[in-house]
């Protein structure tokens, strides 16, 4: 029996820019929409090099890799089966923490009654994310560094097709283990900094001396070759009062590779609290901010008050991700307590096709659903006080879709 190469993509580096073509037997028919791939990656700025591969952000794999490549074949893949594959894939292997964050968004999930997930669980959602296309495996908690099985769970992802990303508090980011990450294969880490001043920080997790480790700790992986970014949020204090502009000059100092700015999204502990969502005129402020810093510093900056908004890709829930709570559920991402089914149960495959195929999730989404008027109607407001989470979608009522145009109206 033949067997042929429909789609590759040869690609190489020239003068700092991505060239290449597309090969196969759609090659010529696809190339056109390779190249115009690799025009918008080299209109972007370049943060790092691994073995002399461009990176662009901590979140996808330099380019041009086998791995980087693939996030072209799931473009493919989408345009065939009329239907989103995931990118990433953010899996939570614990929800123990040393720290007790007030605004923490994994806590409502901790249930003492359910066991999590082995390691040869996870490893199997892990292959199934692959299999889907995702070039990004991101393990977090909870903090996933207080698993001791993390070390193989990284070393198990298959470099060819992704990059491995953990999300940390830092506290354990001591030098022997830093070079146990590197060993493993960790791509890129991202720590949690919620002030810019220590103080505050620690007084935020409830650790005394966090801020201080994270800092170091960030150091120690940079020195073996590990990206490091700054995950953070904007609040209407901290914009108003300069603190997040602080920290992102905190991290050009130190030498981050990245920062990353989150809106402060109603979520976790604080579900049914809206007040604290940015307003029109505060997220221009945090767009602009990013673009101040990532046009006048080496460090990346990403504002997700332009990434999630019509500007950017929308939601990216159910369409180029999904969350695993670290007892199997599978959730749209890590801040929408609406559950599409357990791994336990069925495959993730399985599960992720459910969850695309549903009138409310299958279509980009043209905002952050959780900060979305129309969405929070539908599927948060009915919710009671401190409802268990998560939410399975089979209890919400189906018979009014969620109105997309409304989630337009905010911006």
């Amino acid at each position: 029996m033949e067997s042929y190469d429909f789609f590759h993509v040869e690609a190489g580096i020239e003068k700092g820019k991505i060239v290449g073509r597309a090969g196969g037997c759609l090659g010529e028919v696809l190339n056109p929409f390779v190249q115009q791939f690799f025009e918008k990656l080299n209109a972007l700025k370049v943060i790092a090099k691994v073995n002399g591969a461009n990176v662009y952000n901590i979140y996808n794999p330099p380019h041009p890799t086998t791995a980087g490549m693939r996030f072209l074949t799931r473009k493919v893949k989408m345009m065939v089966y009329k239907m989103a594959f995931p990118v990433t894939a953010n899996l939570a292997i614990t929800h123990k923490c040393q720290c007790q964050c007030i605004h923490c968004s994994a806590d409502p999930f901790k249930d003492p009654s359910r066991k999590e997930l082995s390691v040869d669980e996870i490893k199997k959602v892990v292959d199934g994310a692959l299999d889907l296309g995702a070039s990004l495996v991101i393990y977090v908690g909870g903090e996933p560094m207080l698993r001791e099985d993390l070390y193989e769970l990284i070393r198990y992802v298959d470099k060819d097709k992704a990059v491995p990303m953990i999300f940390t508090n830092g506290l354990l980011l001591t030098r022997e283990n830093v070079k146990r990450l590197k060993e493993a294969g960790l791509y890129s880490l991202n720590i949690s900094i919620d002030h810019s001043e220590a103080v505050l920080h620690d007084e935020f997790r409830k650790v005394i001396g966090c801020y201080e480790k994270a800092f170091e700790g960030a150091r120690l992986a940079r020195e073996v070759g590990i990206l490091t970014g700054i995950s953070t949020y904007a609040t209407h204090e901290n914009l108003k009062e300069g603190h997040l502009e602080r920290l992102i000059q905190i991290a050009v100092k130190e030498g981050f590779h990245e920062v990353t700015i989150f809106d402060c999204i109603p979520s976790g502990k604080y579900l049914k609290d809206t007040s604290k969502i940015l307003s029109p005129q505060e997220r221009k402020q945090v767009i602009a901010l990013s673009r101040k810093y990532y046009e006048n510093t080496p460090i990346g900056v990403n504002a997700m008050a332009l990434i999630n908004s019509p500007l950017g890709v929308g939601c990216y829930g159910a369409h180029s991700q999904f969350y695993m709570t670290a007892y199997g559920d599978i959730n749209p991402c890590d801040f929408n307590p609406i559950n599409f089914g357990n791994v336990k149960d069925m495959p993730i495959q399985a599960i992720w096709k459910k969850m695309v195929s549903h009138p409310d999730f299958n279509r980009r989404f043209p905002s952050c659903r959780m900060q979305s008027k129309a969405y929070r109607r539908k599927y948060i407001d009915p919710l009671p006080a401190n409802p268990k989470l998560p939410i399975p979608i089979e209890s919400i009522p189906q018979d009014n879709p969620v109105n997309v145009e409304e989630a337009l109206s905010v911006y």
